[in-house]
């Protein structure tokens, strides 16, 4: 934490446009929202999963639904945020992100069948104004040759928000029930939003077409980041829904064992992850080192997540996933940062086609896990994270063309 405050006060002091916008979407982003997202995250697919009957499929297709409808009203929405502004749009983001924890909030299982489709129209609406902008800001608030630093800050301080929000929402569950947590979300996500405004303006504006879109997406110089985004977003969905899942059942519903046990172990990687930042910045192929190697060491982690049966093998297996995870997703998210920084004018279009594929890698990924999961245990869904943590080294051939 000292060294998160070290790095802010220089923020502070260097005072140009481009610091401000960092740091005020930081706060934004990282400290506000992060809370809340720190408090829900694993959370919310326990909360559906059990509201559902424990029927994994119908979480699965939730997710897939989400997943497919930002992909397919990305582009739409871009054009609203247009004529809105980035700021702007990550604040009405904000609010879809609050009607859709109050639409959880008065979720039940008598009522969950009627309050899905607007669920997943706030999580949409969600994506669709928060997630381009703010990777948009992110690179033009950062430059090269410092973003390893910049995205290394980044996930430390979402370590650390993920070392206090799951032991703290086990807790509030285990007391006050899922309506309390998903009431502290929403004053969270309010404050996020209004917060957001604050965030200043960049000049970017997103001039593609849906078929020029798809076109480039598909195109031979995206291809290599297409197969990488839709790895990492397959990657993503298995941690998202199937491991929280895969704890519920192996610790038997005590959700407060699973926020404790979650807690100590991102707790033992915020000093990883800095460092790890500081090295990125270092030689020019240090990202791609050490990406090729976070990729083997982080599938592994996948595999021997198969096999985790008590709590103290879910302790030392998920240390060992954390510590390695900051190897893979620190390069990755370096590279895709500066190959943002690369495009000019087309940040935004370039950010809306990563968009896209991660969210299409995610629902052909729910796809999968849904089969499997009718025929085999829920465990075995992790094969997927093993081959999509193998997949993302697509990136490093991208970033070398």
């Amino acid at each position: 934490m000292e060294r998160i405050t070290i790095v802010l006060g220089r923020l502070v002091k260097r005072g140009s446009h481009r610091q401000e916008g960092f740091l005020q979407l930081f706060i934004s982003k990282r400290l506000i929202q992060g809370l809340a997202t720190a408090l829900m995250g694993m959370f919310v697919p326990i909360f559906l999963y059990e509201v559902t009957g424990m029927q994994f499929w119908v979480v699965g297709l939730f997710y897939a639904c989400v997943s497919v409808g930002y992909a397919l009203f990305l582009i739409p929405g871009m054009s609203l945020t247009n004529r809105i502004g980035f700021s702007k749009a990550l604040a009405l983001g904000a609010v879809f992100s609050v009607v859709q924890f109050v639409i959880l909030f008065y979720t039940d299982e008598f009522n969950i069948w009627h309050l899905m489709a607007p669920l997943v129209i706030a999580m949409i609406g969600f994506r669709v104004f928060h997630w381009v902008p703010y990777h948009v800001d992110f690179t033009a608030f950062t430059k090269g040759g410092e973003r390893g630093r910049d995205v290394s800050l980044m996930f430390a301080t979402i370590a650390f928000m993920g070392m206090l929000g799951p032991v703290l929402a086990g807790y509030i569950i285990e007391h006050s029930g899922y309506e309390a947590l998903f009431g502290v979300g929403v004053l969270l996500l309010a404050l996020a939003g209004v917060s957001y405004l604050f965030v200043p303006a960049v000049d970017e504006h997103f001039s593609w077409t849906y078929k020029e879109t798809v076109q480039h997406m598909f195109s031979p110089n995206f291809r290599n980041v297409l197969v990488g985004e839709m790895a990492n977003g397959a990657e993503v969905i298995v941690s998202l829904v199937a491991w929280p899942i895969f704890l519920y059942e192996v610790l038997e519903g005590n959700v407060l064992e699973i926020g404790m046990l979650s807690t100590v172990i991102v707790a033992v990687t915020i000093v990883v992850q800095l460092f790890v930042g500081k090295y990125l910045d270092g030689k020019n192929d240090n990202k791609i080192k050490t990406l090729k190697r976070g990729s083997l060491l982080y599938a592994a982690g996948w595999i021997l997540k198969m096999f985790v049966l008590s709590a103290t093998q879910i302790f030392f297996v998920g240390l060992y996933h954390n510590v390695t995870k900051i190897f893979l997703k620190t390069p990755y998210s370096a590279i895709l940062y500066d190959m943002s920084g690369e495009q000019g004018r087309y940040v935004d279009e370039f950010t809306v086609m990563r968009e896209m594929s991660s969210h299409i890698g995610r629902a052909l990924a729910l796809g999968v896990m849904i089969g499997v999961a009718f025929v085999f245990p829920i465990e075995i869904t992790f094969v997927i994270g093993v081959v999509a943590s193998l997949a993302v080294n697509a990136i490093y051939r991208a970033h070398q063309t």
